[in-house]
């Protein structure tokens, strides 16, 4: 069971969400119809820790494994997701991780995947290029180019 419930005035999540860096390029994801991209993740399920959901969300989403490098960031996140007019607050971990394999990089620097029902659409893009798109968190657009070697906790 995912760590997540809905109250009157909005929901919770716990979740992960994972950096992959590749040659000065960042995997974020767009679902279908959404203005806006993201990185990698999910949410947390009850009694799992969030390293494993981490690996097991990339796992299930993208069909990789993945080694963890160092947790990044703790976000508290307080938002409104406008196509479902609902209010969050939300925990995050963000963990720097990398590929285990270099088998998902054939599939070029934009690539599509279909699963139970959702399109995402994936891409590699340069760090630089982050500042000039709508990716959320807002904070990545700063912190990308210059990752922490401690914990952040960002509100």
């Amino acid at each position: 069971m995912d760590i997540t419930f809905k109250t009157p005035t909005g929901r919770f999540n716990y979740r992960v969400a994972g950096l992959l860096i590749h040659e000065g390029k960042l995997l974020i994801m767009q679902d279908e119809n959404q203005p806006y991209y993201y990185v990698p993740g999910g949410r947390v399920m009850l009694h799992e820790k969030s390293e494993d959901a981490i690996k097991r969300e990339l796992n299930e989403e993208l069909n990789i494994d993945v080694n963890i490098k160092r947790m990044l960031w703790i976000n508290e996140n307080f938002f409104e997701e406008a196509n479902l007019n609902e209010r969050f607050h939300e925990i995050c971990f963000f963990y720097l991780l990398e590929l285990k394999d270099n088998e998902i990089l054939a599939n070029g620097d934009e690539f599509v995947i279909n699963g139970n029902g959702k399109v995402h659409t994936y891409y590699w893009k340069r760090l630089e290029e982050l500042r000039d798109i709508n990716v959320y968190p807002l904070f990545l657009k700063e912190k990308i180019t210059n990752l922490p070697l401690f914990i952040e906790h960002i509100l």
